[in-house]
């Protein structure tokens, strides 16, 4: 064997192994992830340079320093310049970005743009430093994220394991920028994957670890808050605490994070309804005014607070000899302005901004209990400080693990620890329990994607009516006599006539008409009745690309049974019912894993093909490079050839998966039903395509 081929058969069975291909991933990740982060940083500050003269460090007390109409004009124009590279580069770099994560997750398979990366980093370093209220570690979350996506790419990662790069770049992205590894792991795994498997856990701490050394050598020393700074003015007691002395404390932190929980929930529902409510408009403005037109609020004030400009690390150090009122104001105030910059799609993050208010309103709280409790010692505004900050992240964001373990990993400081506990998971339960959504994913409500990431669930909100609705209901024309529509329905046993006109246009409904399958109202019966005098416009429909749960939801919500299918210029497709959503639930969820797993447990070198009768088998087909970059929706099986597929073992598992909308590869293996020779036509037609 000559060295080339010996090589190159090396490579292949290095590149089977799948656990080690992952460990490689995710240290080429990590470090990817370490040098966008100081990429970023420099970045920033040398905008920050240009545009105020200091960096992000004393950038308030800089920017306090430029003549009124520059104020106004700085945060305008980056917002501006940042907007039209969002246009016409990336629109996916709008926003913090987690969204974004969370739909490439149930939407995508962990797939994200190529360019968002270098796009988001360019688009969020102008406007940070041009000095909108949001934060920078949120867009190094999303930067990470796409580097992770496009590695797997790159290296040809399954589809299988593409979420699971997805969440190593999450991890690798927050770890660099808090030099928080532990906080970035429980991130990725709790919030964007919601997965804690082993397999999954170990290439995020790979990468989460990684991120954080290479990050610690290229910027040692770098920190988040202030801390060496505020030490190095006011003296290392400021920044610490002591364990709490007396009951009143533990009702001082415990009212902190109760109010902290209802600002929370103020910016969680604050920012939700700017979203809404400036969507319509969107649609009459260029694209590169949305951001500009919705930070308006905050442009307007900042001029004469400054105190509310950019990061305000310096207004962390200045607020230990601030007065206590000075100190809430300004995190009311910020607080208030913050749902515009959040929902104006502005690119930047959402972290420090909360801990950012969180701990100057905290450390406001802690200074009036000082005055409550003079005989305690100095260091309980901090901790007050500390605690607002894991309090109004957690209410917010709705994580209570990645809260105050990244608060505690930022400060480092044991004897807080409980009280940061209480106040986090205090906030959490309270805001829970007002809000449904978190800051997080509130945009995914509003398009209705499903919050939650569980099998069933995803089953249920990522098929699409397309998927088993079925084409025979009944249909009538306007002008059609009441009796024959009715005697059309009894035949068929439905409790629904759908009328159409003559290109097949959808008008309405006409149900009511018959109390059960063969009992009809006789007093509606008239010759001189026709369908057009009871059909109901308002009846309600769905459309092929809704989801099952949004079918059945509208099923409850107007108490019928079955829904028009309308495509969407108005032609009626046909008719979904509620036997039809269960069929296809209980075939998926109850008969897939057991026909999956009897086809799993032969040999691929074996006949895999499963007789149900003389007719009718289960077989596996592997799919070929014609098919592969289609979905199971693409592929329209059933309508073309009348078979069904069951599942997609995804190349490399064992397991079988049910998403309507994944890209097929080659490798994967369908597990498809239906009669013998409509399964062979489509595997000779895979022949074809070779």
């Amino acid at each position: 064997m000559n060295p080339l081929t010996r090589a190159g058969s090396l490579f292949v069975g290095f590149s089977k192994r799948e656990s080690t291909i992952l460990i490689v991933a995710a240290v080429l990740i990590g470090v990817l992830a370490g040098a966008a982060y100081w990429l970023f940083v420099v970045l920033i500050e040398a905008i920050s340079r240009l545009a105020v003269g200091a960096e992000t460090g004393g950038a308030v007390s800089a920017f306090s320093r430029l003549p009124l109409p520059a104020r106004f004009f700085l945060p305008l124009a980056g917002v501006l310049v940042a907007g039209l590279a969002i246009r016409y580069l990336s629109p996916e770099s709008a926003g913090s970005g987690i969204s974004l994560l969370l739909k490439a997750i149930r939407r995508h398979n962990g797939v994200l743009p190529y360019l968002l990366a270098p796009c988001k980093m360019f688009t969020a370093a102008i406007t940070i430093a041009c000095g909108a209220p949001l934060g920078l570690e949120g867009p190094v979350i999303v930067i990470s994220a796409g580097i992770g996506s496009s590695v797997g790419r790159i290296l040809r990662i399954g589809f299988s394991r593409m979420k699971l790069l997805l969440g190593c770049g999450a991890a690798a992205g927050l770890a660099v920028a808090f030099n928080a590894p532990i906080a970035g792991i429980i991130f990725a795994v709790e919030t964007v994957m919601g997965s804690y498997t082993i397999g999954t856990l170990t290439p995020v701490v790979v990468a989460a670890v990684t991120a954080s050394f290479f990050g610690a050598w290229v910027m040692p020393g770098h920190q988040s808050l202030p801390l060496a700074h505020i030490a190095e003015r006011f003296g290392a007691a400021t920044v610490s605490t002591r364990p709490m002395g007396s009951g009143w404390e533990i009702v001082l932190y415990l009212a902190l994070s109760l109010s902290l929980a209802l600002f929370g929930v103020f910016l969680i529902r604050a920012t939700r309804f700017l979203a809404e409510r400036f969507d319509p408009l969107k649609e009459k403005l260029p694209a590169y005014l949305h951001t500009p037109l919705l930070l308006l609020p905050f442009v307007l004030v900042v001029p004469f607070v400054p105190s509310i400009f950019g990061l305000g690390r310096d207004v962390m150090t200045d607020a230990f000899s601030w007065a206590p009122a000075l100190l809430l104001g300004i995190a009311l105030l910020k607080l208030a302005l913050l749902p515009f910059a959040f929902s104006s799609g502005a690119s930047g993050g959402i972290f420090f901004p909360l801990i950012f208010v969180g701990f100057i309103f905290g450390m406001g709280s802690g200074k009036l209990a000082l005055m409550a409790l003079p005989e305690t010692t100095t260091g309980i505004p901090y901790g007050f400080a500390v605690v607002g900050c894991g309090a109004l992240l957690g209410a917010a964001t709705q994580e209570p693990i990645t809260s105050f373990l990244l608060v505690f990993e930022l400060t480092r400081d044991y004897a807080v620890l409980p009280a940061l506990m209480l106040g986090t998971v205090t906030s959490v339960l309270v805001s829970k329990m007002l809000s449904s959504v978190s800051l997080y994913n509130y945009q995914l409500a509003i398009e209705g994607i499903e919050t939650t990431n569980t099998e069933e669930t995803s089953l249920m909100h990522e098929t699409k009516v397309a998927v088993c609705y079925q084409k025979d209901c009944v249909t009538a024309f306007p002008h059609e006599s009441l009796v024959t529509v009715v005697d059309r329905m009894r035949e068929k046993e439905r409790f629904e006539a759908y009328v159409i006109d003559e290109k097949g246009i959808y008008l309405g409904a006409i149900n009511a008409v018959l109390t059960s399958a063969r009992e009809v109202r006789y007093g509606l019966i008239s010759p001189l009745v026709v369908a057009q005098d009871l059909v109901n416009p308002d009846f309600p429909r769905v459309r092929p690309g809704d989801s099952l749960a949004a079918a059945m939801r509208r099923m409850a919500e107007y108490d019928v049974v079955e829904l028009p299918v309308v495509e969407n210029d108005g032609r009626l497709l046909g008719c979904i019912h509620e036997h039809d959503i269960i069929a296809f639930y209980e075939r998926e969820i109850l008969a897939k894993a057991h026909l999956v797993k009897m086809v799993g447990l032969r040999s691929e070198h074996d006949d895999a093909k499963i007789r149900l009768s003389e007719e009718f088998v289960i077989d596996t087909v592997p799919v070929s490079h014609g098919i592969a970059g289609k979905n199971i929706v693409q592929l329209d099986l059933r309508r073309r050839y009348g078979i069904q597929v069951l599942a997609v073992r995804e190349r490399g598992e064992d397991r079988g998966t049910v998403d309507p909308e994944r890209l097929l590869e080659e490798g994967d293996i369908l597990v498809v039903a239906g009669r013998r020779d409509c399964v062979a036509a489509f595997v000779q037609s895979l022949g074809n395509l070779i």
